[in-house]
Order: C-alpha cells, then sequence, then structure tokens
C-alpha cells in the first residue's frame, strides 16, 4: 500500500521534478510545499477525489442501518448507523437502496431479526403521488415502501407506528487525502492509478507530451482493472405498488 506522501513522491519521480529520483525522495511532507511540488501534493488530492467520483465504487458502497421514531416518516443521513463503523455516517453521498439483489429490510425492532422483511423501493414521484394525498399523509402503521425525497431523505409509507430497524446501502462521499500517512481507502491494487492521474495534470501543465502519454497509458490500464474489480454491477429493480 502507499501512503499520501508516498503516492506523491512516486508522481515527482516519475515526473522528473527535481529531487524526485535521488536518495531523499521529495517532497519530504505534504504540507508547507511550495511551487512545483506543492502542485504535486494538489493534483494528487485531486487526483484520488476524481477518481472517487467517477462511479459508485464498490469500496465506497456501505451497509447502514436506521432506527424509526413512531409517527416520523423522513430521516436525514445523520441519523444512520454504518455498520462497519458502528457510529452515525458523516460521509455520505448517496443512498443506495433500490438494488434488486439486495432489496431493503425492515424489522420491529422489538421482535427481533426473525422478523425481518424486504421492502419495496418507490422512485419519489409515484411514492408522493401514493402517500403524500389524502388519508395516507396522518396514517402509521408497519412501512411497505421507501424512497428518498427532494431533501435526499429517507422516508418511509406508510409512516412508521414503532420502532422498526431497516437496513440497506448508501455511498460515501470522497476520502480527502490530508496527512502524510494517510492511505487511501480503494483497494492497494490500484494506488498507482492516482499517481497517474497526477502524473497527466503535470503533463498537461507543463505541455509535456511525453508524461502525458506515459501517464495515460498507465491510466487506460489500471482504469479497466478497476472497473473490472471494483464497478458496481447492480441494476435497479421496478417498484412494486
Amino acid at each position: 500500500m502507499a501512503t499520501y506522501l508516498e503516492i506523491c513522491q512516486n508522481t515527482a519521480r516519475e515526473c522528473g521534478i527535481a529531487g524526485g529520483a535521488d536518495a531523499s525522495p521529495k517532497p519530504t511532507a505534504v504540507t508547507g510545499q511550495i511551487g512545483e511540488l506543492n502542485r504535486v501534493v494538489n493534483w494528487v488530492a485531486t487526483a484520488y477525489k476524481e477518481i472517487q467520483g467517477s462511479r459508485d465504487w464498490r469500496w465506497l458502497r456501505k451497509k447502514f442501518t436506521l432506527n424509526t421514531v413512531d409517527g416520523t416518516k423522513a430521516y436525514a443521513f445523520g441519523s444512520a448507523t454504518d455498520v462497519d463503523d458502528s457510529a452515525a455516517i458523516t460521509r455520505f453521498r448517496s443512498w443506495d437502496i433500490g438494488d434488486r439483489l439486495n432489496a431493503p429490510k425492515l424489522y420491529l425492532t422489538s421482535a427481533g431479526v426473525g422478523s425481518e422483511v424486504f421492502i419495496s423501493y418507490v422512485p419519489w414521484d409515484s411514492f408522493e403521488h401514493l402517500y403524500e394525498t389524502g388519508a395516507l399523509q396522518t396514517q402509521t402503521s408497519q412501512p411497505i415502501h421507501v424512497t428518498v425525497n427532494n431533501k435526499d431523505e429517507l422516508q418511509f409509507g406508510i409512516a412508521p407506528n414503532d420502532i422498526y430497524t431497516f437496513t440497506s446501502y448508501y455511498i460515501r462521499s470522497a476520502q480527502v487525502l490530508a496527512a502524510d500517512g494517510d492511505i487511501p481507502e480503494m483497494p492497494v491494487a490500484y494506488h498507482d492509478l492516482i499517481m497517474y492521474q497526477a502524473m497527466y495534470y503535470y503533463g498537461v501543465y507543463e505541455s509535456a507530451p511525453e508524461i502525458i502519454m506515459r501517464a495515460e497509458k498507465g491510466m487506460r490500464r489500471l482504469t479497466n482493472q478497476l472497473n473490472m474489480n471494483q464497478a458496481t454491477h447492480f441494476r435497479r429493480g421496478r417498484h412494486l405498488a
């Protein structure tokens, strides 16, 4: 695996930046840099953010649980708990609750997980027609549908009449590299993709076609491998209503 600082040093070396190939690699830290080395540090951080934002990668897809409140139908991401972290979600990009192979589930908390059932995802426009008109707006029961409303909140139909435990998935927002020892969460085998993309930025900035060519070749190879290994292949299913 490579740290943020090591990726910056590798980028400087591959670009032929002064000091990048000697016995004391530069930069020596990701903070306090100026000029060319400061640009390298920033390019590496930007490259990783852009890679993360380019797709809904599997390493960013995380399971969460949420406990409903009697009579409350809508919930922001901060109300949900990341299963791996056992803590409230803080890095949030989007909900991923419409998966046919991993449909959202819900159970009455007091009854335990043995009462768990699947519930159906419904797109907001259809959900609004069903549950935001007439008597259903004020009724409560065990929810049978879930959606993402216009505020990017999870919303249940009908509003829950008790505490239920809901389980599904979300996509994390990008990890931001900031300290020397920060390690990218993306799989170790593809860390060099960050370097190649940062090299590409350097090549464009310096009008260096030979750097651009090497960077593009490395980017194509590793992006293809990353797509095969980490791109989500899940399809959203049709809602049941």
